[in-house]
């Protein structure tokens, strides 16, 4: 199992675990609940995501010991294509792409500028966040979203999981067209 340890600037030291076949990620901590995310399938694995796959239907996530359901996009060229929608407790959570490195995690299913929990980069299995904080523009305070443990479990875990950051959608084309007719 490899493994990395980070420490939070709200909640301390949280463990990050990924299995070597990268089929199962773990996130733990002393101040936030224990998460994981399993890929059920062997087949088709993609490289490109730490998981191995974007297939909600190949996964099982797991957050406290309860199930929640998990909802990648396919991850191709817009980026919207490479959000990912967590609903359980009732709730529901929107881990989407922020700039070509970051994913910011938000409250509910989209980003409306003031629910925005923390924003997520990984970067050679290492998970950093910036949790939000409070704006202030001309006396007026503009609403932030408090993080709770559980937020951060899911923000750290989605990160290590499928990777953060999304190339606009020209740049993704131009790359792609480019390594498709010069291979190597």
């Amino acid at each position: 199992m490899l493994s990395c340890e980070v420490l939070d600037p709200l909640y301390g030291l949280i463990l990050l675990e990924r299995d070597p076949d990268g089929s199962r990620v773990t996130v733990s901590g002393d101040s936030i609940p224990t998460a994981s995310i399993n890929r059920t399938s062997d087949t088709a694995v993609r490289s490109d995501v730490p998981i191995g796959t974007r297939d909600g239907g190949q996964l099982r996530m797991t957050l406290d010991g309860n199930e929640f359901d998990v909802q990648p996009s396919l991850g191709r060229f817009s980026r919207r294509s490479y959000r990912v929608e967590v609903t359980g407790y009732g709730h529901s959570w929107l881990f989407t792409p922020a700039s070509p490195t970051a994913h910011r995690l938000v409250q509910g299913s989209r980003y409306t500028g003031h629910n925005m929990i923390g924003m997520f980069t990984a970067d050679d299995d290492v998970v950093t966040v910036e949790w939000a904080q409070e704006v202030r523009f001309a006396g007026a305070a503009a609403r932030k979203v408090d993080s709770a443990p559980l937020d951060c479990a899911l923000g750290y875990l989605l990160a290590a999981a499928f990777g953060t950051g999304a190339q606009l959608m020209l740049a993704a084309i131009v790359t792609g067209a480019t390594g498709a007719l010069f291979p190597g």
